[in-house]
């Protein structure tokens, strides 16, 4: 059996290291012939150098070019033959398409134009597609024909799996699959001396400069975001290289610290140590419910996988939500045991 998982973005968020990792674990316990990752930038940030000792092979992927010329002329006369020569010989190499987990099949994501005409050619070369962890929506009638082709579907929230059923289309419920990461084998406590809370912000989700501290409680203008604690409050992020200079001037701001983790080390031993944690971000809810400590999901611009995350941690136990990520992981590996 021959594999290529696609769309991994490796640009250092430590959420996308949780889930792969995961992924391209259970994918190796089918003991494929090869195992092949295919995903942006060309150079993987250092901090995904754990998913790249789990394949065979990188491959560098260019897609972000079509997300810019696709709704051009050029993209349609020019770039768009091109682009699918490119990917039925890349595909024709393998006996199946994982996509990597995420949230980018949805309308407001520039890569949904790329992954779902993926789909479409890699169904019209008879291969099996598998969408492995995803939060799927809002999609236009279009789009979502496009997602139906897939082989099948795993949902990693219940608002995902409610909105496929709903427009006719069979899916697996899941749960993201770092619900099943190996946080017990990361030893120690991090540099951070506790008592501490840990507030994990997006840079894309809310303004610095109105962010205030108010008799312990933080705030965005009026509104709040999280309640007063007799425990100090510490900025964090998961990827800092997207959020590093917006918690800088937050915590300026605030007269508070902050933390860049670096890897999931990092990221592990930090919430472990916390009182808890409060995120705009998916994964550092997650590693703070693995963990055992108490876990608050904000809202951010992804509102649809945000209020699934919510449900499923105020909904289920940690077991509950690893028996329902172990069911994901089952179904993509039984399609490929079917299908090839």
């Amino acid at each position: 059996m021959r594999v290529l998982v696609l769309h991994a973005w490796l640009k250092g968020n430590l959420g996308d290291v949780l889930q792969l990792s995961v992924l391209l674990s259970a994918l190796r316990e089918l003991k494929p012939d090869v195992l092949d990752l295919a995903g942006f930038p060309a150079r993987p940030a250092e901090e995904t150098a754990e998913v790249l000792t789990l394949v065979d092979r990188y491959v560098p992927d260019s897609f972000p070019w079509y997300w810019s010329l696709a709704p051009t002329m050029v993209g349609d006369v020019v770039f768009e033959p091109w682009w699918r020569k490119q990917r039925r010989a890349l595909f024709s190499r393998y006996d199946a398409i994982v996509c990597a987990p995420g949230p980018y099949l949805a309308d407001y994501d520039p890569r949904v134009t790329s992954a779902l005409s993926d789909i479409a050619i890699a169904t019209e070369l008879g291969l099996p597609v598998v969408l492995s962890s995803h939060s799927i929506g809002p999609l236009k009638q279009q789009r979502l024909a496009a997602v139906a082709k897939a082989s099948v579907r795993v949902a990693r929230e219940p608002s995902t799996y409610h909105y496929l059923c709903e427009h006719g289309m069979s899916a697996v419920l899941s749960a993201d699959f770092a619900f099943l990461y190996p946080y017990a084998a990361i030893d120690g406590r991090g540099s951070t001396e506790p008592p501490y809370r840990l507030a994990f912000l997006r840079s894309n989700n809310l303004d610095a400069s109105a962010l205030r501290l108010d008799a312990g409680a933080l705030y965005e203008g009026s509104r709040l975001i999280a309640e007063a604690s007799r425990d100090r409050l510490v900025l964090a992020t998961s990827d800092y290289r997207r959020d590093g200079r917006f918690l800088a001037r937050a915590a300026r701001r605030l007269g508070v610290s902050w933390i860049a983790c670096r890897s999931v080390t990092e990221l592990v031993q930090l919430v472990a140590s916390s009182s808890g944690v409060v995120s705009d971000r998916y994964h550092p809810a997650i590693c703070a419910a693995a963990l055992g400590k108490p876990a608050q999901v904000l809202s951010n611009r992804e509102p649809h996988k945000m209020q699934g995350l919510k449900g499923l941690l105020s909904d289920n136990t940690l077991e509950g939500l690893q028996e329902l990520a172990r069911a994901g992981l089952r179904a993509v590996r039984d399609t490929l045991r079917s299908r090839v």
